[in-house]
């Protein structure tokens, strides 16, 4: 009595053993598990990074030099032409900035600004340095069948690593939009500047793949399909964090749009300026607003023969235009059954304007160049497409033609035809108003924000008459999204008369 009663061993046990239940240990075993593969994931991205930091700072860095990073300096478009107005500037501001341009072309610095010269007509005031690129072939969109801008985005980063290993700038000058090059940049030491013409994903191509929307980036295998739309679209929303990231590495950026800095500024934060790309236009300029009397007009067409140009889609409006003209369609005024009811004096007038028609022999010209076997196949296919749509009589095709050849044909040009989805700036529409072609371009980015500003009315309807001439004084040009709208507006541009015509060229050049 007074004793405590010893605890019998069994509770011991039971109470030694007693723990969490068994699902929250395995929770806790798995969390665990996870923080540590993450902690070594972690040091060993910074041990990375470390090293790769000090294998792009090993060579000495150049000061006061700027390096312009254009893998392909022969592509002879507006980028290029960038390229040379921005080395041109810098050795003007500073003559003491030794420039270098990083290049995959096996040209000499001699050769590069003698190019620049007799194709751009920019005088380097002095000689330029070249470091010559053996990795540019990683960015070429043709190495990717799928995962296009992912693959671009790795042969970018591999193109400036390789560019910064050969010779580290002050300043590492991006005009081609390689954007997943610049931490690498940041991390060699050196300061970034961008010259943006078009964001490697926009919110619209984003739009476009939530919507379900068929383009030439949209395949419409992937755009029927809500199992592979969704994982498209969870595709392109992780790949703009990534490029938002590596726009953030940027000392300098600006656009050369308002259409293109519209999504930099939703991507990559910040107000970048807009800087309209240079264009050779003073040539263009001494073309008479006034065309020459002919028997026939013609629309023409600029652009390379690249899938996103849509040559298809202009053929197409041509053919739908030929037939309303023809009276094949039977539309508005030109149906059977309108025809039918008029009586024969009426009859008569219309058939005699219809033969008076200017757009009844008008031509089609189809003006580019080919970069390579994928664009020749696509000419080849255009005009077949053309043949089927029983229009090559009225259409020709021009394949790289010299520039006083091309100048020939804009001062001839009734109208200029532009059918690219998102053109992020538009310097073929801006060579057609200097030229005195009215403008017919895509409803969207560059062209409809900065260019053809502002446009005639436009409602996909066939006018037969010469409202145009009456309207519109203050239009420069017309806008088109859809193959009725393309047909009709070029409708309109071959019927205005010659005083409505020369005025809306006028203004072009205002």
């Amino acid at each position: 009595r007074g004793r405590r009663a010893p605890i019998p061993a069994l509770r011991v046990a039971g109470f030694a053993s007693a723990g969490p239940p068994a699902p929250f240990a395995a929770m806790a075993s798995a969390a665990l598990a996870v923080l540590t593969a993450a902690h070594w994931a972690f040091s060993l991205a910074l041990v990375l990074v470390g090293l790769l930091a000090s294998w792009l700072r090993s060579g000495r860095r150049v000061e006061r030099s700027f390096g312009f990073f254009h893998p392909f300096t022969s592509d002879g478009g507006g980028g290029e032409r960038v390229l040379w107005c921005a080395v041109r500037e810098v050795q003007s501001l500073d003559p003491t900035v030794e420039t270098v341009v990083y290049t995959g072309d096996d040209l000499s610095g001699v050769e590069l600004a003698r190019r620049a010269a007799d194709r751009f007509g920019v005088v380097l005031p002095r000689p330029i340095a070249v470091v010559r690129l053996t990795t540019r072939d990683f960015t070429r969109p043709e190495r990717y069948p799928a995962f296009t801008m992912l693959g671009q985005a790795f042969g970018s980063a591999v193109c400036t690593a390789e560019a910064l290993s050969l010779y580290r700038p002050d300043v590492f000058f991006d005009t081609t939009g390689h954007a997943f090059g610049y931490p690498l940049a940041r991390l060699a030491g050196c300061r970034v500047a961008a010259y943006v013409h078009y964001p490697a994903v926009s919110t619209d191509m984003i739009r476009r793949v939530r919507v379900r929307a068929e383009a030439f980036n949209n395949d419409a295998r992937v755009a029927r399909s809500a199992l592979k739309s969704t994982a498209k679209l969870v595709y392109y929303n992780l790949f703009a964090m990534a490029y938002g990231l590596c726009g953030k590495c940027t000392s300098v950026a600006v656009c050369n749009s308002s259409w293109t800095q519209k999504h930099v500024r939703a991507l990559w934060g910040g107000n970048p300026p807009v800087v309209f790309p240079p264009c050779d236009v003073d040539a263009l300029l001494t073309a008479p607003t006034a065309r020459p009397k002919s028997e026939s007009k013609y629309v023409l067409s600029v652009g390379q023969f690249r899938p996103e140009k849509d040559h298809a889609m202009q053929l197409r409006a041509w053919a739908a235009m030929k037939r309303h003209v023809a009276g094949a369609d039977g539309k508005k005024s030109f149906s059977e059954g309108e025809e039918a009811r008029e009586p024969p004096e009426k009859k008569k007038g219309k058939k005699e304007e219809k033969k008076n028609d200017p757009a009844l022999n008008a031509s089609l010209l189809v003006v580019g160049g080919c970069r390579g076997a994928a664009d020749v196949n696509r000419l080849a296919s255009l005009r077949s497409l053309a043949k089927a749509l029983n229009v090559e009589d009225s259409v020709e095709f021009h394949v790289d033609v010299p520039f006083d050849k091309l100048r020939e044909l804009l001062a001839g040009a009734t109208a200029g035809l532009h059918t690219m989805v998102d053109e992020h700036f538009g310097i073929c529409v801006v060579e057609y108003m200097a030229a005195g072609a009215i403008p017919v371009a895509h409803k969207s980015a560059g062209p409809a924000m900065d260019i053809v500003v502002p446009a005639f009315a436009n409602d996909e309807t066939f006018l037969n008459d010469h409202e145009l001439n009456e309207s519109g004084s203050e239009a420069v040009g017309f806008l088109a999204s859809t193959e009725a709208e393309y047909a009709a507006c070029m409708l309109r541009a071959l019927r205005m008369d010659d005083a409505a015509r020369d005025a809306a060229a006028t203004r072009t050049r205002a």
